[in-house]
């Protein structure tokens, strides 16, 4: 099949079906929450972005950063409408 992404052993694998799910081409796009990064696959019209693949912790409840972190991190999290939940 066409798929865009890493082998299939990791978390990036996408297998599209053209019809349910939007076809490649993806993108990677850098994502910031607060002080927190990390990385998510996208449509190149952003239409459709995959969950966030977040590259460190995140931040102490009482560190001066997480009311940032948590306010943008929910923003972030609404725009995923579908590839989210699917690791183990």
């Amino acid at each position: 099949p066409d798929w865009y992404g890493l082998d299939d052993e990791f978390d990036e694998y996408y297998v599209g079906d053209g019809a349910a799910f939007p076809s490649p081409p993806l993108h990677v796009c850098l994502v910031a929450a607060g002080s927190r990064v990390g990385y998510r696959w996208e449509t190149f019209d952003g239409d459709h972005p995959c969950k966030v693949n977040w590259l460190d912790p995140e931040p102490h409840r009482e560190s001066s950063d997480y009311e940032k972190y948590f306010e943008e991190l929910h923003k972030i999290e609404r725009q995923v409408h579908f590839f989210q939940g699917f690791q183990q």
